[in-house]
């Protein structure tokens, strides 16, 4: 695959404008800015009335203070080269502890009056205000950095030579973030130190004299607006000196950044979460795990998000910039506007964003997606490279959106819908067409549309101040490349509410997510003279068992304890209701789509049961499928059907034919009938996929009367689980504990090309290792060392994968504690 540059272009973007809550045909916005009434506002800093103009001088032999900040490329705003990113992890740091010290440059030392104060470092107090903020875990702290959320004071400690005189000395703060901070984007802010707190704006930074902590240190507070610029901030500290003929300053800058992120536990935020125990679980969780199957088996996929890890919030940043690109400035501090970019960035169409998709089967030149274990390895892939990573499915692109959220403060969960629609040509069904022979098809000029077996997204929670009131909270996104919106593939935020009330007119996205949860499902039969009929309509066959992560804060255990929390009724009312149709009305009405109705008249009398029930099957077994039916009638029917198993891709596209068989079965009056297919292992080993779905269907014909039945049932194999197994008494800090790892093969041939991939404590991102081939019908055993790094309850995932089966994981957690006799510092 080639990733053509122009697309980088910004004069290429024909980017979507901001108007009222309602959209019109084709997702084309018009109507008063939105963006004047909302985004790109000039934040108010009255405070700039206090500014006094100075001169700022630099010693010609001292450089430029070093900032850690990932620079926005020098591409931004022209033709975008993969090669040329100017970005990096950080590096170790150059000062040991907490305290960020500072390249102090004079203004001259004869306009210097004596009895001013010179600041020599700046203490950050990172555990202090990692505590109070929420942001304790982030890694940059450990290294003396600065983690802050919006909306909320955060304290720093200036250091001077002599005892600070505050009446004596003016101290004046300024904030910039991005390579061309200006104040009407927002990325440039400054504000005098104050004696008392006073009141604000709400768009107004302040900095208050907090008290003094020792004779030459002073306690700074510092509050960002709650609607301040989500980014990596430069601070600078000014002393200004007006008693010089022309006013001059000394200028002390910060080395380290100073990350701002957006705050859910500040009321004024856009985030707010009201029930704040659960932001334990969608902000301060770094893993948990994405359900994946069917509905009737519902399984799930261990996944690390990491969003505290070394270099993941820069890279999270990043990725905004890069989505917003030269719009960076106060739309990312609009969590609708961030929320939408990082739906958009994370796919690799139209922008080379972070991750290629790929349902074909083919995953050579990449990684096979199943063999993801979590976000890190993905994101820190995409900035070292320079390049979109290969591959990715739905579960990927829901993993590493969740990271994103968390990392920045916006509070976030994966969601799984099963049996969910892909509706292509927005009517909110999906059609399905059998022709004479009584196999399915696709007429001219129509579009397949597709029922997945199961679909991933995510949900952020925001305020939608551009929507009618009541329609804020959980919003959804979908970084899952399928349909365009606007232009690129982006889909969101649509309001959880809109889609359970049917409001499809309202942004973003709202009628495909609806479809995915709602569409009715429409079977047409091709008749005498080739006209087309609907012959069945299912209101029921889409949007089953929606899934998410129970909100309890903590790492998926091995056990079999309950971590999925069902969340369909949030999305729809039961399918039969009449609040349920009457949505489902109300959502076609908004897309002009017409009502489907079947023909009443025809003479129906003989009942289609359906598939009979089947215990799990096991991969590696044989089954049998059997279709049940009754003659309700009082004559002779006879039954003419085909019946069919194919291999099929998770999204519900035919892989391969396992097997097919014809039925004419005579049906007495007031009997019942079966017709019974057998399937063998050997059958279906070499064609299933990775994702061991298979689709058994029936299309029958009542020979005397013409009615005719369409059924279809799709599940899944159950693979053998890896089984973890701590051996180690307890588990600490820095050092090593050893587990086990074992499973049984349950084939009777060879696994070959074996890998597993391992995410745990101690593991800088997924580890991956080959393995020697796993003979047949037997158990694999091995055991691993790990050493945490940090304390708490740690989540261990390991996936196993070769030629014959795949993505076989298990999980354990672990906690972490601190060593009995603590935790020795070298000293410095």
């Amino acid at each position: 695959m080639t990733y053509d540059p122009q697309t980088w272009d910004p004069r290429l973007r024909n980017l979507p404008a901001f108007t009222d809550h309602r959209m019109s045909e084709g997702d084309i916005f018009r109507g008063p800015s939105y963006r004047e009434r909302f985004f790109n506002r000039a934040p108010s800093f009255r405070n700039r009335t206090y500014n006094i103009p100075v001169n700022i001088e630099r010693s010609p032999s001292v450089p430029p203070p070093h900032t850690s900040e990932i620079h926005r490329p020098e591409w931004v705003g022209t033709t975008r080269p993969m090669t040329d990113w100017n970005t990096s992890f950080p590096s170790e740091p150059d000062v040991p502890g907490n305290r960020a010290h500072f390249n102090v440059t004079d203004a001259g030392e004869g306009n210097v009056s004596a009895e001013r104060a010179r600041i020599s470092a700046i203490d950050v107090l990172s555990e202090e205000n990692g505590r109070s903020h929420h942001t304790g875990q982030y890694d940059m702290l450990q290294g003396g950095g600065l983690v802050i959320r919006r909306g909320q004071p955060f304290n720093l400690i200036l250091h001077f030579d002599k005892k600070f005189n505050f009446k004596k000395n003016t101290i004046r703060l300024v904030f910039k973030a991005g390579t061309n901070p200006k104040p009407g984007k927002g990325t440039h802010v400054q504000c005098l130190l104050q004696s008392e707190r006073k009141a604000a704006g709400p768009s107004e930074w302040t900095a208050v004299l907090k008290g003094r902590h020792k004779d030459y240190e002073i306690v700074v507070s510092v509050t960002p607006p709650a609607d301040c610029i989500v980014a990596e901030w430069r601070l600078t500290v000014e002393n200004i000196l007006p008693d010089s003929v022309k006013p001059k300053a000394l200028k002390y800058s910060l080395k380290k950044s100073i990350f701002i992120l957006f705050n859910p536990w500040c009321k004024e935020d856009d985030v707010y979460f009201p029930d704040m125990s659960k932001l334990n679980e969608y902000i301060l969780n770094d893993s948990g795990a994405i359900f994946n199957g069917d509905s009737k088996y519902i399984d799930k996929k261990p996944w690390f998000y990491g969003q505290f890890e070394s270099g993941i919030l820069e890279a999270s940043l990043l990725c905004v910039q890069l989505g917003f690109d030269s719009l960076f400035g106060y739309a990312m501090s609009n969590p609708i506007r961030v929320s939408r970019t990082i739906s958009k960035i994370v796919n690799v169409n139209q922008d080379n964003g972070v991750l290629v998709g790929n349902w074909s089967g083919n995953y050579s030149g990449g990684k096979n997606p199943s063999s993801w274990n979590g976000s890190v390895s993905i994101l820190r892939q995409f900035v070292n490279s320079k390049k979109p990573v290969k591959w990715g499915q739905c579960f990927t692109f829901a993993g590493i959106v969740t990271t994103i959220c968390r990392a920045l403060g916006i509070p976030c969960r994966a969601i799984t819908n099963f049996s969910s629609a892909h509706d292509t040509d927005g009517n909110i069904k999906i059609d399905v067409y059998v022709d004479a022979t009584r196999r399915e098809v696709v007429p001219p000029n129509h579009e397949r549309e597709s029922i997945w077996n199961f679909h991933c997204w995510n949900e952020a929670w925001m305020e939608r101040p551009d929507l009618p009131p009541g329609y804020g909270g959980w919003q959804i996104i979908d970084a899952t490349p399928q349909e365009e919106s606007s232009g690129f593939n982006q889909c969101g935020p649509a309001s959880l509410k809109a889609i359970k009330e049917g409001r499809c007119e309202l942004l973003y996205d709202t009628p495909f997510v609806f479809a995915e949860v709602n569409a009715d499902k429409v079977v047409w039969a091709r008749g005498e003279g080739g006209k087309w009929s609907i012959v069945s309509l299912d209101p029921a066959a889409i949007g089953k068992n929606i899934s998410t992560k129970v909100p309890d804060g903590l790492p998926v255990r091995g056990d079999r304890s309950r971590i999925r929390e069902d969340v369909t009724n949030d999305y729809k009312y039961p399918d039969a209701s009449s609040r349920g149709r009457l949505a489902v009305k109300k959502a076609s009405r908004s897309r002009n789509s017409a009502t489907s109705y079947i023909n009443e008249d025809k003479v129906e009398d003989v009942r289609f049961h359906g598939f009979v029930d089947r215990n799990y099957i096991n991969l590696g077994q044989d089954f049998v499928v059997s279709f049940s039916f009754t003659n309700t009638g009082t004559q002779n029917r006879t039954i003419n059907a085909k019946m069919m198993c194919e291999a099929i891709l998770y999204t519900g596209l035919r892989h391969q034919k396992i097997k097919e068989q014809s039925y004419q079965i005579p049906v007495p009056p007031s009997s019942n009938g079966e017709m019974s297919m057998e399937i063998l292992a050997a059958d279906y080993l070499n064609k299933i996929s990775e994702n061991v779905a298979l689709k058994v269907s029936v299309v029958a014909e009542v020979q005397e009367t013409g009615q005719i039945v369409t059924w279809d049932d799709d599940f899944r194999l159950r693979k053998p689980e890896m089984d973890i197994q701590v051996l180690s008494s307890s588990v600490e800090i820095n050092k090593s504990f050893l587990c086990r790892l074992r499973f049984r093969n349950p084939l009777n041939s060879i696994l070959r090309n074996c890998s597993i991939s391992v995410d745990g404590p101690g593991i800088d991102g997924d580890f991956d290792q080959r393995i020697s081939d796993v003979a047949a019908r037997t158990e694999w055993v091995a055991e691993m060392t790990m050493t945490p790094r940090t304390p708490g309850r740690k989540q261990i995932t390991v996936t196993f994968n070769s030629d014959q089966i795949d993505d076989v994981n298990g999980t354990v957690d672990v906690l972490v504690s601190m060593p009995k006799h603590g935790y020795r510092f070298d000293c410095f």
